[in-house]
């Protein structure tokens, strides 16, 4: 994927996005460790952005089904990890957001987007720590098992 720029603020200000596979491959990780089998990680893509002013370390865009019947595209999302801010956070911290992200994504995988709070599932500290806490523990069992 090409870097894309675009003037934002009267021309002042550039934003610009750059494909993160070193992401990718940690969110690919972390759907296998969680088993969240419902997303297809080659339909979701991590970007990092640079130059937006938002308050957030990352956001999370679906593709609405009005466009995937008139162009003809199965559903597909789109994570921007906004930077240098996400780059700064340890380690640990940006997999708590990665997850916090991948939460966001509804089981149909439809191209919308779960809000923070709906009835099957709150978005919240909380449960980004227990899935947290979970993708830790798995994915240490993984290391010694497959020593």
């Amino acid at each position: 994927m090409a870097e894309v720029r675009r003037p934002v603020g009267g021309g002042r200000t550039h934003m610009r996005w750059e494909p993160a596979p070193d992401l990718h491959a940690r969110l690919e990780r972390m759907v296998r460790v969680l088993d969240f089998g419902h997303v297809d990680v080659g339909r979701v893509h991590c970007l990092r952005l640079y130059g937006a002013r938002a308050n957030a370390w990352a956001r999370i865009w679906g593709l609405p089904l009005v466009f995937q019947h008139a162009l003809k595209i199965p559903a597909a999302y789109v994570i921007e990890f906004l930077c240098p801010a996400f780059d700064r956070l340890p380690r640990d911290q940006q997999d708590r957001v990665i997850i916090h992200e991948l939460l966001h994504i509804p089981t149909t995988f439809s191209g919308g987007v779960r809000p923070e709070r709906s009835r099957s599932l709150r978005i919240d500290r909380r449960t980004v720590e227990r899935y947290y806490r979970r993708y830790r523990q798995v994915a240490a069992c993984g290391r010694l098992e497959a020593r």
